[in-house]
């Protein structure tokens, strides 16, 4: 069984915990080619991209953000092997390892903030 370090670091990043719902849900997740520009950025030296990461000056957000996906998030998780990602087609599936998440993905998605709470149920152990 998967430690718990393991779940809460795999989904302690809002992107990760949406690339593995929409597995869940899909089997199948597209990840978002980068624009020839944002390839240059993640083809940089590492110290560069750690930077252009971590800094809140202006760019476009969203190739920011695509760019986090490719370099930092969706490595993350085929490394831990809970997705297999196929770089040529652009598509994260199911790894090795996902079903070790299920249970605690059901529970975040269920809890989601664009969900009614009624819809939400949790069981309390005691």
């Amino acid at each position: 069984m998967i430690g718990n370090d393991e779940v809460f670091e795999a989904l302690a990043d809002g992107q990760r915990r949406e690339l593995l719902i929409d597995l869940l849900e899909s089997g199948r997740y597209h990840v978002p080619e980068l624009s020839s520009s944002s390839q240059e950025i993640a083809e940089a030296n590492q110290r560069f991209l750690r930077e252009y990461l971590s800094t809140d000056r202006e760019s476009n957000a969203g190739d920011k953000e695509l760019i986090r996906m490719h370099v930092v998030h969706i490595p993350k998780l085929a490394d831990d092997r809970f997705i297999e990602w196929d770089r040529d087609d652009h598509v994260a599936t199911e790894g090795p390892r996902f079903d070790e998440l299920v249970p605690v993905l059901e529970l975040v998605d269920e809890l989601r903030d664009d969900r009614p709470v009624a819809d939400a149920v949790v069981t309390l152990k005691q």
